[in-house]
């Protein structure tokens, strides 16, 4: 999954983990809104489409119902209901992902996401079950915490990395790092106070993962390695 000094992967490689993190997220979209149109056209009430199947992927608001449902901290970050909310974070993780692929890290894309998700759901989780839980009031879902984390991580690795270059000189990647942020604090404030506090878990998530990984201490060493080992045993054996 390491690529040459000034080479990125190609769209359609198998080991493009940007396309392989859009093509999840955009399957997962398909096939909820799949099963909600059959609920529909069923007459079947559409409340028992999100409690029967919907919900199952998100992390509750009680803490009591997610030890129901433990997968729910693996799947919420793939989860969206709206297709704007989609959209907006898929051309960001395009951008930001887009930066790591051309800075030789499309290896830490896939791990920086999932360690996002992981601690931001376990934050949100620990907050339900305290204090915290006085806050929440919708279950937990989307790739914006995810999307957050590779944002900031991205920025730290290529802090001088330019976009669009065929404009003038280029638009510096802080700059757009700024507008994402400033457009995400400016989301946050119209929900509740755990999904500020689950944002800054998975910004801090991202942050670390880049600081220990420029003292030689890759987290996702191990996803690398269960890929490998799975891509060797997937191979077919020849004789000889």
């Amino acid at each position: 999954m390491q690529q040459g000094p000034n080479q990125k992967p190609l769209l359609g490689a198998d080991n493009n983990a940007l396309v392989a993190l859009l093509a999840i997220n955009l399957v997962a979209y398909v096939m909820l809104g799949f099963f909600k149109v059959i609920y529909f056209l069923d007459g079947t009430p559409i409340e028992l489409f999100y409690k029967n199947i919907f919900h199952l992927f998100t992390v509750p608001t009680s803490g009591d119902q997610w030890l129901t449902k433990i997968w729910s901290l693996f799947t919420f970050n793939w989860i969206h209901e709206g297709f704007w909310e989609l959209f907006t974070n898929m051309i960001w993780l395009t951008v930001f992902g887009y930066v790591l692929q051309m800075n030789q890290s499309n290896k830490h894309l896939f791990p920086i996401y999932f360690y996002a998700g992981l601690m931001g759901g376990l934050s949100y989780i620990m907050l339900s079950f305290g204090v915290g839980a006085n806050f929440i009031s919708f279950p937990l879902m989307g790739a914006s915490m995810s999307v957050s984390a590779v944002a900031i991580a991205s920025t730290l690795i290529a802090p001088r990395f330019k976009l669009l270059v065929n404009i003038g000189n280029g638009v510096p990647l802080w700059i757009l790092t700024v507008i994402y942020f400033t457009l995400q604090i400016g989301l946050l404030t119209k929900h509740q106070f755990a999904n500020s506090l689950v944002a800054v878990t998975s910004v801090l998530t991202g942050v670390v993962y880049v600081l220990l990984l420029k003292k030689g201490v890759d987290l996702g060493k191990w996803m690398h390695n269960l890929l490998h080992w799975l891509n060797k045993s997937a191979a077919p054996k020849t004789n000889g």
